[in-house]
């Protein structure tokens, strides 16, 4: 049985005939019960399925990483993955059904007007990953030494992501990290990008290519 929250003029919660009340972050839904599909899924929806699952595969993985470098779009409506997702539909899923696949170069890891790594790159030596970028920081664009810097690598071939057990800064410059043995051959996508040290304001992700490992 459904009930009333916070007086008559309040949100329902629970179920009610063929309605449910629900709420989250304070907003009040009311949705009917589920039914059965009775016809099959049209051309159009097996697409837009096959785009989620192409997609959502990508991001799922990273989601410690779009908590940061989507955090602040509209999450009062949205989740940081919903806004991750939305960002990247249709930016980075090429090809045609069924056999889409991602465009590395257009998926965005974050989104915001925090100003970037300046001068950046991705490389790999010695069985290291090394990225650098710019350590200027600078008042006028409240950027600062301590704005921290997150590095991403993809390995498409093992579908596994590699980074740093935990963010540099901004005035270091470069950072390197160990690929394990078994990912130590093909190649990884790259990213870079910034936050404040609060992590409320961020950079837009930054490409850095596909780097191959030796």
């Amino acid at each position: 049985m459904g009930t009333i929250v916070n007086g008559a003029n309040g949100g329902f919660k629970g179920k009610a005939g063929s309605i449910i009340g629900s709420s989250w972050k304070s907003i009040n839904y009311i949705k009917g019960l589920y039914k059965k599909r009775t016809k099959p899924a049209s051309e159009a929806q097996l697409i837009q399925q096959e785009k989620f699952r192409t997609l959502m595969r990508f991001l799922l993985p990273i989601n410690v990483f779009l908590k940061i470098g989507f955090g602040g779009k509209n999450t009062e409506k949205v989740t940081p993955m919903n806004a991750a997702f939305q960002f990247n539909l249709k930016r980075a899923i090429t090809g045609v059904y069924p056999d889409f696949s991602l465009d590395y170069s257009n998926i965005s890891i974050s989104d915001g007007g925090l100003y970037g790594g300046g001068t950046v790159s991705a490389s790999f030596d010695s069985g290291e990953l090394i990225f650098t970028w710019s350590t200027g920081a600078s008042e006028t664009f409240e950027t600062f030494a301590d704005d921290l810097v997150y590095v991403l690598a993809y390995h498409p071939e093992k579908d596994e992501f590699i980074s740093t057990p935990a963010p540099s800064t901004r005035s270091m410059g470069v950072v390197t990290f160990l690929v394990p043995d078994h990912l130590a051959s093909g190649s990884v996508h790259t990213w870079l990008f910034l936050s404040n040290r609060s992590k409320t304001r961020v950079s837009k992700s930054v490409y850095l290519g596909e780097v191959q490992l030796i």
